[in-house]
This record gives structure tokens, C-alpha cells and sequence, in this order.
């Protein structure tokens, strides 16, 4: 699980630096959150899926889920900032 927590975080990282305002760029960077987004929610499935075959305790896999939607959240916020200075 400490591996799955990493790899969110090393994708989280990646997507805090933006690339030059130009057009081009930006949708580059608005295809690779959303594919960022789409890769937690394949993540949180299985920690749900781990939690219901009880493999993960439920309160650490509740925490990893929500730890999981705030980035995702951050994500949408990345999205709206981008697409509001392309205007």
C-alpha cells in the first residue's frame, strides 16, 4: 500500500509545475490531470475492494480514499485555474 501512496504523491508532484501558457500546452496539461483523475479512481476502487474483502482495515483505507479525493479535487481546481487564464 506504501508503494500505491507513493506513486500518487510522485504524480501529484509532477503535475504542480505547468508548462508555458501557449494553447498546445495547456490542453497537454489538462489531458494529463484528467488522466491523473482517472488513475485515482481506479485506485481508490481497489483500496474499496480491499476494504470490503478485508484485506485493509477500513478506517486506513477510508483515510487513504480521502487522501485520494482531496488530490483529485486538487485536479479539478489545476483545471479551472488553467482553462480561466487561457481566456
Amino acid at each position: 500500500m506504501k508503494k500505491i501512496t507513493m506513486s500518487v504523491v510522485a504524480l501529484s508532484m509532477t503535475m504542480m509545475s505547468y508548462g508555458q501558457s501557449k494553447l498546445d500546452s495547456i490542453m497537454e496539461m489538462n489531458y494529463q490531470i484528467e488522466e491523473q483523475n482517472h488513475q485515482l479512481d481506479e485506485l481508490i476502487d481497489a483500496i474499496k475492494m480491499d476494504m470490503f474483502y478485508g484485506h485493509t482495515e477500513r478506517a486506513r483505507g477510508m483515510f487513504y480514499v480521502n487522501k485520494a479525493l482531496e488530490i483529485k479535487q486538487n485536479n479539478y481546481i489545476k483545471i479551472a485555474m488553467l482553462t480561466r487564464n487561457n481566456e
